[in-house]
């Protein structure tokens, strides 16, 4: 896709780091945006492109952002868990929006998970494990969605379940809250980053928080 087609050619990536972040950067290379992946390790971050600006920055402080920020069209968050951080999502997304807003930005696009609000047609089982393994992440990931969704950013929820390390396929399953078909339980990293930047080239997801999994 040629850079004059993208609707947010200019993207600010959290979370470059992790797979479904550099899955993500990737394909936003390949469909011609300009990405600033920001890292807290520039060393961690071996990937080149003509088009790949990789910058260190400290996503708890607003301040440290804000110049990255600037001149970008977009935000996209692939911040993942990390063991001992309680409250990753909702501080990281504070600086974010507060980063965004001061550099004149409205799209956001950032994960968060199934646990996030109760889906009715999950199986017992299914929310009784994600809440059992990831119990600390739970009220954060509750407080993000309310942040994000009281702010005046134009944003993408993607709300993920349980993640592959499969193939992209572009095809898979998206909606609207919580509820996809029966059985429907996983998805890989490299389709939620493909629909991530997807959802930048259209309307249909706006200000929504939707649930991906791949298709049975």
């Amino acid at each position: 896709m040629a850079a004059a087609e993208l609707l947010f050619p200019k993207l600010a990536v959290f979370g470059a780091t992790g797979r479904t972040g550099l899955l993500l950067v990737q394909q936003a290379l390949a469909k011609g945006h300009s990405v600033a992946a920001v890292v807290r390790n520039l060393e961690k971050f071996q990937l080149k492109h003509e088009n790949l600006e990789v910058v260190k920055g400290d996503v708890f402080d607003a301040d440290s952002i804000t110049p990255i920020l600037e001149g970008k069209n977009a935000v996209v968050s692939c911040l993942g868990f990390q063991v001992g951080a309680k409250t990753l999502y909702s501080k990281s997304i504070t600086s974010i929006i507060t980063a965004a807003e001061r550099s004149s930005i409205k799209r956001l696009v950032g994960l968060s998970g199934v646990i996030a609000q109760k889906d009715p047609i999950d199986p017992g089982w299914m929310e009784w494990l994600l809440r059992k393994l990831v119990r600390s992440r739970l009220n954060d990931l509750m407080v993000m969605e309310n942040i994000v969704m009281n702010s005046n950013l134009c944003y993408t929820l993607v709300r993920l379940p349980f993640l592959t390390q499969g193939p992209l396929t572009d095809d898979y399953l998206v909606t609207n809250g919580q509820s996809v078909p029966r059985g429907a339980f996983s998805v890989s990293r490299a389709d939620v980053a493909h629909f991530m930047l997807k959802s930048l080239q259209t309307n249909q997801w706006d200000n929504k928080a939707v649930r991906i999994a791949t298709k049975k």
